[in-house]
């Protein structure tokens, strides 16, 4: 099994090669897909890290990363995305690829808004903020719920609860996700993630 991580908007940082590290054993491989290809970059705050993410990938440019990387991996695969790499990941699960995902676990997708007609085919678990500065949360919830081999769970956390270097940051908010989601064993089996998710 393969696990991917698809950062947010400020790429490779202190926290996802953390995460990395915590979910890599004998058994499950790990693949960091950001921005920046794998240059780490440093940003004064969230404003800053969109105006590079936008300059240097953007959301079109991000899609088409992740997609290649999903074509070129040989293993079934579990994805955990954030931000806007979560909705860079939302549009490749209408594809039909030539292995199994297991499991999408995606974190604030804010640009899913705009693909809310996408049925995906694999396993999705989207973590939803309590709320969104451009749209409305439980709009985009009671949208999402109605729609197959998808699951929601709300937060009380902010957009970008689980980056330290985010200004929504949340250290318990991410203390008790990482818990779980460093459970390599846990992250291929949907219905028992969300379950541990929601306690």
């Amino acid at each position: 099994m393969k696990v991917l991580i698809v950062t947010d908007i400020f790429g490779v940082t202190a926290a996802v090669l953390s995460l990395a590290s915590s979910i890599k054993d004998k058994q499950t491989l790990v693949e960091v897909v950001d921005p920046y290809d794998g240059n780490e970059k440093s940003f004064v705050d969230d404003q800053s890290a969109y105006e590079a993410f936008l300059k240097n990938c953007g959301h079109d440019s991000y899609f088409k990363k992740v997609q290649n990387a999903i074509s070129s991996s040989l293993d079934e695969l579990v994805i955990i995305g954030f931000s806007a790499g979560a909705s860079a990941v939302w549009k490749n699960m209408e594809s039909n690829w030539h292995f199994n995902i297991l499991h999408f676990l995606g974190f604030y997708p804010g640009q899913i808004r705009h693909y809310l007609h996408l049925t995906p085919k694999y396993p999705c678990t989207i973590v939803l903020p309590k709320r969104e500065e451009h749209f409305s949360v439980s709009e985009v919830s009671s949208v999402l719920k109605e729609i197959n081999n998808v699951h929601c769970i709300h937060t009380e956390f902010g957009h970008g609860f689980m980056n330290p270097l985010s200004y929504h940051f949340s250290n318990a908010g991410a203390d008790a996700f990482n818990k779980v989601i460093n459970q390599a064993s846990k992250l291929a089996d949907a219905a028992t993630l969300r379950r541990l998710l929601q306690r």
